[in-house]
């Protein structure tokens, strides 16, 4: 229903259906919310949290009977349990909330049995190795799923692996002068998003693909941001570090409003800089204002500029849809000639 929502809006935004046509539309297709959609929308909730906990307790009931389980009854539980998480495929189709959340959560009994395995048999691998390996057997579901929580779970383990594999390597004598792993992972996350972008330059991304390349770009968004934040509080990090974020929000800039108007994407950088703007503040109001003050001063801080971005946001949204009838007019007199 919300692909077909979404789609009215669309049509709608470029002169195809009058605008007091627009609420019989939503009622003809059943587009508009109602008790049913409320009711799917916390079904899908319970539904994940469901996942959540019943996987949780399959790592927890190990946790606490490791000693008193032989070596083959973890395996048939582990193994069982991976199985039965698989059993909805045989009912419900791929893209079905409930065959999406059964193959969910088994990608997460893979990073469960691969860690059984590893502390049955000690075989003196890496740590970083369990993470790459989970990440490349759970390659295939990421991408014939089409779900962006296993996009979500196969980003962070890629990154968990590459940040242990970093630790190991930074320790040998010809990175001596390299101490921060965050930098380093914004590199290789900053370089994988510029690749993609050279690869998507003549055909733009959509549905799963343009999910996969968002993550690459929010996680370098939030790499690059916790490393600002630690420079603007004076724990660690270096010099360069708010020049480098400058330069990233610019490119986010010129990609998300310049190049295609993303809203979501402008709103997580409003987010970003909202964060250090406020950071930056405290730090300097805290040598003149006394606490209660300076809290007060804090929350104005944040209430004023959450709201200048929300403004600004909206002011984009009505821009994107009165260009959109202009560009779908230019692109029907293209087809007539």
């Amino acid at each position: 229903m919300s692909s077909t929502r979404q789609q009215i809006f669309d049509w709608a935004a470029s002169g195809a259906i009058p605008a007091d046509k627009l609420a019989q539309a939503l009622a003809l297709t059943q587009s508009t919310p109602n008790t049913a959609t409320g009711l799917t929308f916390l079904s899908r909730v319970v539904l994940a949290f469901a996942v959540a906990l019943l996987c949780s307790g399959v790592i927890f009931f190990f946790a606490y009977n490791w000693d008193a389980l032989s070596r083959y009854h973890k395996f048939a539980i582990a193994q069982g349990a991976l199985l039965l998480s698989l059993l909805p495929l045989l009912r419900f189709h791929l893209q079905h909330a409930v065959a999406q959340a059964a193959v969910f959560a088994a990608s997460l009994l893979v990073g469960a049995l691969l860690a059984l395995i590893g502390q049955t048999y000690q075989s003196g691998a890496d740590t970083y190795q369990l993470f790459a390996l989970w990440a490349l057997l759970i390659t295939p579901w990421v991408l014939i799923a089409r779900m962006p929580a296993l996009w979500l779970l196969l980003l962070i383990l890629l990154n968990v692996a590459l940040a242990l594999l970093l630790s190991d390597f930074i320790q040998q004598p010809w990175l001596a002068g390299v101490n921060n792993i965050g930098l380093l992972l914004f590199a290789l996350n900053a370089a994988a998003a510029g690749a993609w972008l050279f690869i998507t330059r003549h055909r733009p991304a959509s549905g799963l693909l343009n999910w996969a390349g968002r993550s690459i770009n929010l996680y370098s968004l939030l790499l690059i941001t916790l490393m600002a934040l630690e420079q603007i509080l004076g724990w660690q990090g270096y010099d360069l570090t708010l020049v480098v974020w400058m330069l990233f929000a610019g490119l986010w800039l010129y990609l998300y409003r310049v190049r295609h108007i993303d809203l979501v994407m402008l709103s997580a950088l409003i987010m970003a800089s909202i964060v250090l703007i406020v950071s930056a503040l405290a730090q300097v109001a805290d040598l003149y204002l006394g606490e209660e003050t300076l809290l007060l001063s804090l929350a104005i801080s944040v209430m004023g500029l959450s709201s200048a971005g929300s403004a600004w946001l909206k002011r984009l949204k009505r821009t994107e849809r009165n260009t959109e009838p202009s560009t779908a007019a230019t692109q029907q007199g293209a087809q007539h000639e």
